[in-house]
């Protein structure tokens, strides 16, 4: 296979996408974007042997431990760095660090006193200042890259340039570039006039490029197969095979490659087999190199993907000892987590139209195609080998408006629900047509399809019907159950042999053939079923019935007792699921059970109940779920439809994170002075010198910040301290702090143990910092004899003046207390008003809208008033932007709120929620009628022109408003009032609508 490959190569033909590969063609590669100006411009990459990154950038070196920068730029000490334009850096095998900068020559860091070591130009130093590359010379010792040839540091620090020797006196004027080491000790110089071998004892030989000479040459890589990739400046890149006298030239897969035409900046093997080409302009993104396959992909920016690669003009690239990849651009760095082949995530469907897929309907096909309800409306086909395969759109026989649920029919057709009724669509996609179905209206919504056998169950708004759909005969009506169900707003239907399980928005019925049981809910009580709405329903393989509750997360029938009482368990957030808003749940072919959340996914062991949660660390990168959305693939695959695409998982691929972090000193701080932190990470742990606090430095104290390095996501690591000698239990720290502090220690020796865990939880072995206080004079032995005579001495006369003292200083510090009240209290309502006001309208923003939402749910829950949300929109806000610009949009935004507060009472309370999204919640209303004039109202006064200059702004609104409901939790309240703004919108705006 490699052979065949490097033949391709050689011949400059480019290599074909191979078939069978699932999912490549739309596999999106996730990003998380970092953007500082510490770490912005980066131009290379190392990590030390404690675990830290460091990045040489235009402006500084940086260390980075994943959550906190450390720069160090260029000074006139003779410790700090002579140029802040770092151009190459590299730890060699004894796990130092070096430097090289563009104007500066050589540094190494110093880690014991946080400074660096200098290496000049001179007669006997270095020979150019310029160093753009580092390697191992296998005996301790460098071989330097610079402007003017190769140069060598031996391991006694000696310069030499027994480069000369090797046949580097004949390389062309310009210096070397790049450099790279094969195991023998051949070196590879990439030069601006090409490529050359030195050997020892040997002249330089020129390696041709694809048959050229002279390509100026940046990059230079092994790989773990021995091969050497190159990366020239307007070339694109070259392959250069063990043995090979000839390199060959590096072609996109495709009909269309434009590598060969491209500078490359960085080359770096993701995975044996796989090789990521950092480009540089023109086209850009990172062209990935799949060699086993014989296939390409290229990475790029997209301004619709926000977690994209951050920009297209890549500097630089790098992958850390546990997988990450980090690349590098004017304004930061972008990290991407590659994940085994465990989850897929799809962001774009078809690539060509822009935004990100929302899918709320999945399907799976005979065929293995896959149909996706889009929240644009229509319906997206796509096969998992070819990708994007068709659509069906509003005009071609679907009406406007969402596919809310799909089902293959007995007759191989397809059957969609949507906001407007039922449709039929063929296997091939290429018809559609709407179904009449007796006894209900055409146009009624449909939730939930389901078929078992020739029938069709389906759910909307008034209830649960059966259709008799034998292949060519009229559909005929078998049954409706409506009033029977507890709710008749069917939202999930599962046919389980004689009996039908039906999924409401606020329980579950089970329909037979001659009886409905509408289940109990309650609260209150663990093994009853709780209340809400019923997103998904499943049977396990032990025929157990599972349903995702969207507010409660996962409840289980266990078990019916003989007097007929229905036993559940609850899987909640305390139990570890993500998020209690569960939205479908799937099984795969090892019995596990998956569940989508709003916050990500879970898996879920039926034996144990264990669960397991799945976030961006796993490649979860789709964040929400729609609900009742996802599939199982004939491959075994699990498919979930979220807000932001399509998760792909695939059960068995998935392996556990085990990957063990160095705990690090990050920052020692004593008496507010920091101190190296060095002697505490280089492996002897306790053997260093203490942290020593003087009499001086007591009360202020000390503090060490400490990270677990784990990059995958530091948000997720775990941190612990105790100070042994006065702790006597671990102290939990936050991720986003990690500092253990102390002052006013008595004196004595102690020892700080730092802990801190990977992603998963799993503890790293303790780092141990030694502390010593020392005493103050007063503790000494003989100080405090001499104290104690001295008490006896002049106790008597002590007492009265103490007491006359106390009583004078008792007075002053009641009126300090009664002043420093009054301040703090002007300051916290002070920083109050900042924390939920709204700087622009001064009306309350989202943190108290969402607090008081809560609140007035809880009183409601309790008995109290009922109350409505309605949430506001302004219809075509952002054309003001655009035509009078922002200025315009920001009285805009105040008259809106000016607006809002003359048209409620005063014991209703406007919000506004971000941009043009504002929010009431009115109390004592329950119904349209009362509903009608606060609206009506509202719509009028947003409808007044506002005078801007010599021009008239007039603009409209949307309402949508939802009334409290027995069992509703905020976030329902909060969707139904969505869902009834979007239909709002949808009817042409300047208007409001109830939510059913």
């Amino acid at each position: 296979m490699l052979s065949l490959l490097l033949c391709l190569l050689m011949q400059g033909v480019p290599v074909r996408a191979a078939p069978g590969e699932r999912w490549a063609g739309m596999t999106h590669t996730a990003f998380k974007r970092y953007a500082h100006n510490d770490i912005s411009s980066g131009l290379c990459f190392a990590q030390d042997a404690q675990g830290f990154l460091w990045i040489g950038t235009q402006s500084g070196l940086t260390r980075w431990d994943g959550n906190r920068h450390v720069k160090y730029v260029a000074d006139a000490r003779d410790d700090a760095l002579p140029d802040s334009y770092i151009i190459s850096v590299h730890v060699d095998s004894r796990g130092r660090l070096w430097v090289g900068m563009n104007s500066g020559g050589l540094a190494r860091y110093d880690p014991e006193h946080d400074n660096f070591v200098r290496y000049r130009a001179s007669p006997t130093g270095l020979r150019d200042p310029r160093v753009a590359a580092m390697t191992d010379d296998g005996e301790g010792g460098l071989w330097i890259a610079t402007g003017s040839g190769l140069d060598h540091l031996a391991a006694d620090g000696r310069f030499s340039r027994r480069g000369d020797s090797w046949g580097a006196a004949a390389l062309p004027e310009g210096g070397i570039d790049a450099l790279a080491r094969d195991a023998d000790g051949t070196l590879w110089a990439g030069t601006r006039r090409g490529l050359f071998q030195l050997q020892q004892d040997q002249p330089a030989r020129p390696v041709p490029l694809a048959g050229k000479s002279g390509i100026a040459i940046g990059v230079l890589r092994k790989d773990s197969a021995g091969r050497l990739w190159i990366g020239s400046r307007t070339s694109g890149a070259f392959l250069l095979a063990p043995g090979a006298a000839v390199a060959a030239p590096v072609l996109e897969s495709g009909p269309q490659s434009s590598l060969q035409n491209e500078r490359i900046s960085a080359i770096i093997e993701a995975a044996p087999g796989e090789i990521w080409v950092g480009t540089d302009g023109a086209n850009g993104g990172i062209v990935v190199l799949d060699v086993e396959h014989h296939t390409s992909r290229r990475i790029r920016h997209r301004t619709d993907t926000p977690d994209s690669l951050a920009d297209n003009d890549v500097m630089a690239m790098f992958m850390e000892r546990s997988g990450i990849i980090y690349a590098s651009d004017m304004a930061g760095i972008s990290q991407h987590a590659p994940q085994p082949r465990a989850v897929t995530t799809i962001r774009h469907v078809n690539a060509a139209r822009s935004g990100v897929a929302s899918v709320p309907g999945v399907m799976v096909a005979p065929d293995g195609r896959l149909w996706l309800g889009m929240i644009s409306g229509g319906i997206d086909i796509i096969d998992p080998y070819q990708g994007y395969s068709g659509s069906l759109a509003a005009g071609t026989g679907l009406p406007q408006g969402r596919v809310l649920t799909l089902v293959t029919g007995p007759d191989g057709d397809v059957y969609l629900g949507t906001q407007h009724g039922l449709f039929r669509a063929s296997a091939d996609g290429r018809s559609v047509q709407r179904v009449l179905l007796p006894q209900r209206r055409p146009e009624e919504e449909i939730y939930a399809l389901a078929v078992a056998g020739n029938t069709l169950w389906l759910g909307g708004l008034d209830g649960l019907w059966g259709f008799d759909l034998t292949p060519g005969a009229a559909p005929r009506l078998l049954r409706h159950e409506e009033k029977n169900l507890g709710d008749a707003r069917v939202t999930a239907i599962l046919p389980a042999g004689d009996n039908i399980w039906v999924g409401t928005r606020t329980g579950l019925a089970r329909v037979s053939a001659d009886a409905v049981e509408a289940i109990p809910t309650d609260l209150t009580t663990p093994d009853r079923l709780p209340p809400g709405y019923v997103s998904s329903l499943m049977l396990d393989q032990q025929g157990r019935l599972w349903l995702s509750n969207f507010g409660t997360g996962v409840v289980i029938l266990e078990r019916t007792d003989a007097d007929g009482r229905r036993r559940f368990r609850r899987i909640g957030m305390q139990q570890g699921l993500p998020d209690s808003g569960a939205n479908k749940l799937l099984q795969d072919a090892q019995g596990m059970v998956w569940a989508s959340t709003d916050a990500g996914l879970a898996r879920i062991d039926p034996r144990s109940l264990a669960v397991r949660a799945l976030g961006p660390g796993e490649g979860v990168d789709v964040p929400t779920y729609w609900t009742n959305a996802g599939a199982v693939t004939p491959a075994g695959e699990l498919v979930f439809g979220g807000l932001s695409g399509l998760t792909v998982v695939r059960p068995k691929a998935l392996v556990d994170w085990h990957y063990t972090p160095p705990v690090v000193v990050t920052r020692i701080q004593l008496n507010d002075k920091e101190i190296p932190i060095g002697p505490y990470n280089a492996g002897l742990a306790g053997k260093a010198a203490p942290i020593t606090v003087t009499t001086a430095a007591r009360e202020r104290g000390f503090s060490v910040e400490f990270a677990a390095l784990d990059y995958s996501a530091p948000e997720r690591n775990r941190y612990a301290y105790q100070l042994k000698g006065f702790d006597r239990h671990w102290v939990d720290s936050e991720a986003t702090s990690r500092r253990a502090s102390y002052n006013n220690l008595p004196p004595g020796d102690y020892v700080l143990q730092l802990r801190g865990s990977n992603r998963n939880g799993e503890w790293a072995a303790p780092l141990e910092v030694p502390v010593r206080v020392l005493p103050a004079w007063h503790q000494e032995p003989v100080a405090r004899l001499a104290m104690i005579a001295l008490v006896l001495v002049l106790g008597a006369g002590l007492v009265q003046a103490r007491t006359a003292f106390l009583r004078r200083r008792q007075r002053e510090l009641e009126a300090m207390v009664e002043a420093r009240t009054a301040e703090l209290r002007a300051t916290q309502a002070q920083l109050e008003t900042l924390a939920y006001g709204d700087p622009l309208t001064g009306l309350a923003n989202r943190r108290l809208f969402n607090d008081e939402l809560r609140h007035l749910v809880a009183q409601a829950e309790r008995g109290g008033p009922a109350f409505t949300l309605l949430l506001i929109d302004l219809d075509r806000f952002k054309p003001v932007n655009d035509t009078y610009g922002h200025d315009a949009g920001d009285a805009l935004l105040a008259a809106t709120a000016d607006h809002l507060r003359a048209a409620v009472r005063e014991a209703d309370r406007p919000f506004r929620l971000g941009g043009d999204e504002f929010a009431v919640l009115l109390s004592h209303t329950n119904n349209s009628e009362t509903l009608e004039p606060v609206c009506t109202r509202i719509l009028a006064n947003l409808a007044s022109p506002l005078p801007h200059g010599d021009a008239m702004i007039a603009i409209s609104a949307s309402i949508g408003a939802a009334v409290y409901r027995e069992g509703d939790s905020h976030e329902q309240l909060y969707k139904r009032a969505d869902v009834a703004l979007y239909e709002a919108k949808a009817t042409g705006r300047d208007s409001w609508r109830l939510a059913d």
